[in-house]
Formats: C-alpha cells, structure tokens, sequence
C-alpha cells in the first residue's frame, strides 16, 4: 500500500524527470530554425564626420587633464597619506606649536638580587634579570650592559658604561 508522501514524491520526481528529458534533448519536437541575419543598415555618408568629431572632442578633453604626481610606494604597505598644504595661517601656527617627538629612551633592564654565595673564597652574586639568571664576580659583566663593582655580604654594586651605579639589595 502506496502512501501519500510516497505517491507525491514519486509524482513529482517523474515531473523532475521529463521537464529534464524535454530540456536536455536535441529535437523535442520543434522544428529547427535558421539563424537569424544581422540587419545592415547603409553606411551614411555624415558617419565619418561624426566619428572624427567626437575624437577630437574626447583628445581636447584627455589633454585638458592633468594629472597629480604619484605618492604610491609599491614596497611600502599601508604608508601614510601626504598632509595637505594648509593655507591658513592658523593651522600653519598649530602645525609649528607643536615639537617633534623626543625618542624614548628603553628603560633599564629590571634587575633582582637573588642571592649571595662564596667560591672558593670569593664571592659570587647570583642576579635574575629578564628571565636569564646571572652568576657573577667582581668585574664580570652582567647582561652586556653592566659591570660588577663590588659584591657584599646583603648587595651589589652595578656600573653601567656612562658610570651610573645602581645598588641591588637582598629581598628581606
């Protein structure tokens, strides 16, 4: 026993199926036509005049263009735009208010004194600085930037090359 949802889906697949068939087939029927002529029309003896009419009237309107310089640098993504020429004194007085921007120096590197041990009669300091872990006499150098001046009992004394010292101090 057929079901509704059965017989409407094989109905309307045998639909799908002959709408195809007509569609694909090479002669369903109708008969073939010849292909349609272009119509051609008689040249008009006024078309050559027209024709260099608007050519000189498209080269006088190509030369009455001119063209800006290119600011486009292909090697360059997403490079800023020039600023326009103010005109105005006031954006002029602004523009000249305003300092260039000083170069920042980087901060230091953040430096811990960790501990204090004794070698073979000479003391070493142990400094952790930007995740490395330094182990370090008098007169070694710490992270290429800093020489050991001194190493105590609680602190050590750094010197950078402009002669600034800096003072680490045990953590209580």
């Amino acid at each position: 026993m057929m079901t509704r949802t059965t017989l409407k889906a094989l109905w309307f697949g045998g639909g799908g199926m002959l709408a195809t068939w007509l569609a694909v087939s090479p002669n369903n029927g109708v008969p073939a036509t010849s292909p349609t002529t272009a119509v051609q029309r008689p040249a008009a003896a006024s078309e050559p005049e027209e024709l260099n009419a608007q050519v000189t009237r498209l080269g006088d309107h190509r030369t009455a263009a001119t063209l800006r310089e290119s600011t486009r640098n292909p090697f360059r993504f997403n490079s800023p735009k020039p600023a326009p020429n103010s005109t105005t004194p006031r954006e002029r007085a602004s523009q000249a208010a305003i300092a260039p921007p000083v170069p920042a120096v980087p901060p230091p590197p953040v430096m811990k004194l960790s501990g204090v041990g004794q070698k073979a009669g000479t003391r070493i300091a142990i400094i952790a600085s930007d995740g490395q872990i330094y182990l370090v006499g008098e007169g070694d150098s710490v992270a290429g930037r800093y020489t050991v001046v001194k190493v105590d009992a609680e602190a050590v004394l750094l010197r950078d090359a402009a002669g600034t010292e800096q003072r680490l101090v045990l953590p209580q």
